[in-house]
């Protein structure tokens, strides 16, 4: 067996390995989900390591590159995304070994930590290869007594309003404290307008507010799922009402039954106030690995957001 490096005329045989391994989901598997992923992304091009046998693509890992601002500072991540082994060859080690040697390449270009959100299937494996859990972020639910009709349009709306006050977001990132991810020119963009999975919405003054979210269907019924929220200065009561109405009439345009609202800023924001139901502890399941001997990953005060950890 051969471990090298993916490379972009691999990509469909990729596509076809993931398939194999892990079937469709609710993501389904696609080139251009996967261009979207590791080779659009502003953070850099994914690194990807590829098990080979006789010619053949037996193994795949991939690692999103990501950069989180810690105090005022970039620190470089990746995200454990993408993985698959043929079933011929799975209970081998090839996973094992492809993880543990792309963390190897991730330590010799100074990439600062991994984090992933696994599931409980692939838990124990990411234990054994050095991964820390650092448990699951706040969920805070909002159930609504009464249900619209669904009138929301359901569509991508416009960026070019948005132009102004991303730009001032950005400006602000280096000053800010939010412990999250880097806000780089051209990543909300890629995030929330370029995704191909599914539209986001967004509700803003244009000035110093401005709120992403997306309309999910579940078991519980539609959900409006608040991913990131990001205020410039405290806002004015007339900002806060304003918002509070907007947020208003989505929720009754949307015909949902809750608004969701999952991370670590929501207790710390004074804004946004969904009901009397108690925190609960039911977001994402975040665990974290140490890359640079210098860093803890653990001791960190993180505030993420959903929009950071989402799983896609």
């Amino acid at each position: 067996m051969e471990i090298r490096k993916g490379k972009e005329e691999d990509i469909p045989k990729i596509i076809e390995l993931l398939k194999m391994s892990l079937g469709e989901s609710m993501i389904p598997k696609s080139e251009g989900l996967w261009n979207w992923k590791h080779q659009n992304n502003p953070f850099g091009k994914s690194p990807v390591l590829l098990a080979v046998e006789d010619s053949k693509i037996i193994g795949v890992r991939a690692f999103l590159r990501w950069e989180f601002m810690v105090d005022g500072e970039v620190k470089k991540a990746c995200r454990a995304v993408d993985t698959a082994v043929h079933p011929a060859y799975q209970g081998k080690g090839v996973f094992s070994k492809l993880t543990l040697s792309l963390i190897e390449e991730m330590k010799e270009e100074g990439v600062d930590l991994i984090y992933n959100s696994p599931n409980a299937d692939s838990m124990p494996g990411y234990l054994k290869m050095g991964w820390e859990k650092w448990g699951k972020l706040p969920l805070k639910l909002d159930f609504h007594l009464s249900v619209g009709r669904n009138k929301h349009p359901l569509q991508p709306e416009t960026w070019e309003n948005l132009e102004t006050i991303i730009q001032k977001i950005e400006k602000s990132n280096a000053k800010n404290q939010r412990q999250q991810t880097n806000l780089k020119s051209g990543y909300l963009k890629w995030r929330y307008l370029d995704c191909p999975l599914f539209p986001y919405y967004h509700l803003t003054d244009g000035e110093t507010y401005l709120l992403f979210y997306r309309i999910k269907e579940g078991k519980m019924g539609r959900e409006i799922r608040i991913t990131d929220f990001f205020t410039l200065d405290e806002l004015a009561d007339s900002k806060n009402k304003q918002l509070k109405k907007q947020l208003a009439k989505v929720q009754k345009l949307s015909g949902a039954r809750f608004t969701s609202y999952s991370g670590l800023d929501y207790p710390k924001q004074k804004v946004l106030k969904l009901g009397s139901l108690p925190i609960l502890k039911a977001g994402p399941f975040v665990t974290l690995r140490k890359v640079k001997e210098t860093i803890d990953p653990m001791e960190i005060d993180w505030n993420w957001s959903l929009g950071d950890l989402e799983v896609f």
